[in-house]
């Protein structure tokens, strides 16, 4: 945890919302008790969910501020990340909702497909059960993982930054 502790810090974090911050300080306990306790599990994904559900609620937040949603489709339960986001929507299917175009102009295409990869790594392949893929994380990949949903938090919220 100690390597986390500058999170609290660090401008992504400090733009949450409190709920949002206390999902990732809930997945850094997780992962705290876990590195203590040496538990020996097959897989620590539970370690992983609440980051990448703040990390989930940070890209809704961000598309919003940055004037790409309203606030009605960014409270709209069928608002989706991982259709947004995808850079591989067809273009018959690239209507106003598709970030990914608009994210690449601004921010540049490698944050838009970092924060891309980060959602499918870090979000989907923790989340989603798949029978022909049993995905599992050692306690070490969940911490790489960790820092990756941090990073990319960053870089975006750099990137808005510099263009708000």
């Amino acid at each position: 945890m100690q390597r986390f502790g500058v999170f609290s810090t660090q401008s992504w974090y400090l733009n949450l919302s409190p709920w949002q911050r206390d999902l990732v300080r809930i997945g850094l306990e997780l992962y705290a008790r876990e590195e203590r306790m040496k538990s020996g599990y097959d897989d620590y994904s539970y370690v992983v969910f609440p980051i990448a559900k703040a990390y989930e609620g940070f890209l809704k937040q961000y598309f919003y501020d940055l004037g790409f949603i309203d606030y009605m489709t960014y409270s709209d339960r069928r608002f989706r990340i991982g259709r947004v986001l995808n850079p591989d929507v067809s273009p018959s299917r690239q209507d106003e909702f598709w970030m990914y175009g608009r994210l690449a102009q601004m921010c540049g295409a490698g944050l838009a497909r970092g924060l891309w990869d980060v959602w499918l790594q870090c979000r989907n392949q923790v989340f989603h059960y798949y029978p022909d893929n049993q995905r599992k994380l050692t306690l070490s990949e969940a911490s790489n993982y960790i820092e990756m949903l941090a990073s990319a938090m960053e870089q975006a919220y750099q990137c808005q930054t510099k263009n708000t």
